[in-house]
């Protein structure tokens, strides 16, 4: 059968508009940032003593929406070493949080790399998933950084989709 130019054309915008449409009707990200003290750590530290695979450092401290803002809320975090080179001083450890803000909760995940025994100092920065949500942001989608201001004090950057 033989398809005359004006149905061939038709026929592929109608095609483009089926499986490319949804791309470039895609929303750009949400945002949102986060201000919150690096506290000390209360650390399980599994056998055998001292740094080993398995180790936990947890943390809960209060968040801010500005720098030296008010708390508006409050986050958990587990660090867990799964990755250990004594010989090379590296290690790896695998990073779950819970950001608790008024309107909902957000959950990020990821593995953070790192020499080992020294703790992370200003200007460190890492990145991950935002992997769920409760609230306003259930069903929410994508990623985080966060960057050390000082050896004290983080700042996290949001951006994510919502419903989509």
């Amino acid at each position: 059968m033989k398809i005359n130019g004006t149905r061939s054309a038709a026929l592929s915008a109608l095609v483009a508009t089926f499986f490319v449409g949804p791309v470039l009707a895609q929303k750009p990200p949400l945002s949102l940032v986060t201000y919150g003290v690096i506290g000390e750590p209360q650390v399980v530290d599994v056998a055998p003593e001292g740094p080993s695979i398995g180790d936990m450092y947890l943390r809960n401290e209060k968040l801010s929406l500005k720098l030296d803002g008010p708390a508006v809320g409050e986050y958990f975090s587990k660090a867990t070493i799964v990755f250990l080179d004594e010989a090379a001083q590296r290690s790896a450890r695998s990073f779950f949080a819970e950001m608790v803000l008024p309107e909902g909760t957000i959950f990020v995940q990821d593995f953070v790399q790192s020499d080992h025994g020294r703790p992370k100092g200003a200007g460190h920065k890492h990145q991950g998933a935002i992997v769920g949500g409760t609230g306003q942001y259930a069903g929410v989608r994508g990623t985080y950084e966060i960057e050390f201001i000082t050896g004290k004090l983080a700042k996290t950057s949001y951006n994510f989709w919502l419903g989509q």
